[in-house]
Formats: structure tokens, sequence, C-alpha cells
């Protein structure tokens, strides 16, 4: 456990790439295939249509190639003895503080592209919710569920001698 804020290894900027290329894909592809479904229902409006996609594809395609070295300099992570703190966001920075004794479940996840790259999430599942150390490298993360696993024993270790 630290007391200094974490930043990511930077080859996990390939992975925040893909993962908002992706989105960006889907996104351009939706809007032309209800363009082109819907086409006829719009008539007149079709032109109008065919610019607000143009428009609204390229501030998508701006937005992807700015949105993750922003994501990738603002994403930090802390753990402490007591809290997990990660930071994290683009246009909106959130914060997510999950104290230590309310973790009920660690796991660490691979999807593709984690795999490909050798990266992987941390999720640390409490009763209010879950939270996601992401983009890690896979040493790492498992380093972080190990120790955090630990933690946990210890604390219901602790609190069962003091029943």
């Amino acid at each position: 456990m630290t007391d200094e804020y974490k930043s990511l290894n930077p080859k996990c900027k390939i992975a925040i790439y893909i993962a908002y290329a992706i989105l960006c894909a889907i996104l351009i592809l939706g809007l032309f295939c209800m363009g082109y479904f819907l086409k006829d229902l719009m008539g007149d409006y079709f032109d109008l249509y065919r610019i607000i996609s143009i428009i609204v594809s390229v501030i998508v395609l701006i937005y992807v190639i700015v949105a993750p070295q922003i994501f990738f300099r603002h994403y930090k992570y802390i753990l402490t003895s007591d809290k997990i703190d990660v930071l994290r966001g683009v246009l909106i920075i959130r914060r997510t503080v999950v104290p230590i004794e309310r973790v009920h479940q660690v796991e660490v996840t691979r999807g593709p592209i984690n795999n490909l790259l050798k990266l992987a999430n941390v999720t640390v599942t409490t009763a209010g919710g879950i939270a996601k150390i992401q983009f890690l490298d896979l040493p790492v993360a498992e380093n972080i569920a190990e120790e955090l696993n630990k933690f946990i024993n210890t604390i219901v270790r602790d609190s069962r001698e003091d029943e």
C-alpha cells in the first residue's frame, strides 16, 4: 500500500484509444444506419439529417482523438491501508473512494484488448456498489488484488477474534 497517487503505464494509452475508437465506430455506424433506414420517412429533411450526421461524426472523431490523452492524464489511483481512491474522467472528473473494510470481493478481469496488451482491471465489489481500477499492467493488477485480499482476510480474522 502507498501514500502517493499512481498514474497508468503509457502503454495503456493504446487500450484507451481502442476503446474510444470502438465506441466512436458504433455511434457513427448507428447514426448512418438510422439515416439509411429512415431516409424515406424524412423526405425533405434528409439533407438536413445528412449535414447534422456529418457534423456530429466530425465532433465524435475529434473527441476520440483528444479524449484518451485527457483521460490518461487525469487517471490516478491510490491504495492505502484504509481506502482505495480512484480519479478519472475527461470532461467531468470523478473520484471514487472505497473504504477497505467495506470490500466484499476483489476480481481481476481482462478483455480481448487488455489480453493483447497484457493489461487488466481490478474490480472491487462492496455492499454499496462496484469500483474499478482500469488499464493496469497485469502484474500490478494481480499484486493489488492479492494485497486487498490479504487485508480483507486480516479484517475478517480480527473481527472473529473480537467476538
